[in-house]
C-alpha cells in the first residue's frame, strides 16, 4: 500500500515552494561528531534531515486505523507492530532534537491548512508549564519554503527552476546552494512528533489491539495522531545585499 504525503504540508507546496520530500531521508549529509545532549535545542542541530524510521512509523498509524476501519484486523496488527517498532528505532535518530513546545515556530499559513487536514479540530490541552519543558522532537516530514515573493524576478525563477532540477536527480545539496547563490530566502518547514509521548502511547495501542480491542487502540492512535506539530526554521540562505 503506498504511504501518503503529510496533508498539511502537501497544502504548502505552491508555487512558491520547492519540496524536498523523501530526498532529505535518504541524504547523506554527515552526521555531526559530537554527541547530542538531552538539553541540546534545534539551533545547534542540522535540520535538514527527517527520521526515515519516524516517518515511516507514522504512515504506519494511519494504515492501522485505516486497516481497523476496513475489518482487516490482521493487518492492523501487523502495521501497529511496525509503527511500535518504528518510533523505538527513530528515538535514536540524529535528527531528532530537543525544544520546548511553546519555542515552536509554526508557519504563517498553519491555520489555514490545518483545516484542511482535520488536525486544528483536535483541542489544545496543553499547559503553560509544559509548553515550556524541553521536548524530544522527531521531524517525520518536511519542505523547504521560499520566503519571497519571486514573481516577475527572471533571474531567481530561472534559480528555482535549476533547483528543481537538481532535487528532481536527488542532489538536495546543488538545489539548496543554487537557491542561497541566488540570494533566495528559504526556510525548513518541519512536521514533527513528540518522540517518547508517541512511543508511549503507540505501544498502549500495540497492546489493546494485539488483546483484541480495536477501536480502543484505533482510538489511542487517534490521540498519536493528535501530537503532531510544526516548525518554521529559520532562514538557511545569505541573500545577496
Amino acid at each position: 500500500m503506498t504511504r501518503s504525503r503529510n496533508p498539511y504540508l502537501a497544502a504548502l507546496c505552491g508555487a512558491t515552494i520547492l519540496t524536498a520530500g523523501a530526498a532529505w531521508a535518504t541524504d547523506a549529509t554527515p552526521a555531526k561528531v559530537a554527541s547530542v545532549t538531552p538539553q541540546q535545542t534545534a539551533v545547534d542541530k542540522d535540520l535538514t534531515k527527517l527520521s526515515a524510521d519516524g516517518a515511516a512509523a507514522f504512515e504506519d498509524i494511519k494504515l492501522t486505523r485505516r486497516a481497523i476501519f476496513e475489518g482487516r484486523t490482521d493487518d492492523a496488527k501487523k502495521f501497529v507492530a511496525l509503527a511500535d517498532t518504528g518510533f523505538n528505532k527513530a528515538k535514536a535518530d540524529d535528527s531528532v532534537y530537543t525544544k520546548a513546545e511553546g519555542d515552536l515556530t509554526p508557519p504563517p499559513a498553519k491555520s489555514d491548512a490545518t483545516k484542511a487536514s482535520g488536525s486544528a479540530a483536535t483541542p489544545d490541552a496543553t499547559t503553560d508549564a509544559q509548553k515550556k519543558a524541553p521536548v524530544a522532537w522527531a521531524p517525520i516530514d518536511g519542505s523547504i519554503t521560499i520566503l519571497e515573493d519571486i514573481t516577475g524576478n527572471t533571474a531567481k525563477t530561472a534559480a528555482v527552476g535549476d533547483a528543481n532540477k537538481s532535487l528532481q536527480s536527488g542532489d538536495r545539496g546543488a538545489a539548496i546552494d543554487k537557491l542561497k547563490v541566488a540570494g533566495i530566502e528559504v526556510s525548513v518547514v518541519l512536521a514533527v512528533v513528540p518522540i517518547d509521548k508517541t512511543i508511549d502511547e503507540v505501544h498502549q495501542a500495540a497492546l489493546l489491539i494485539d488483546a483484541g480491542k480495536y477501536y480502543e487502540g484505533s482510538q489511542q492512535l487517534r490521540m498519536a495522531e493528535s501530537n503532531e506539530r510544526f516548525d518554521m526554521i529559520g532562514n538557511l540562505g545569505t541573500p545577496k545585499e
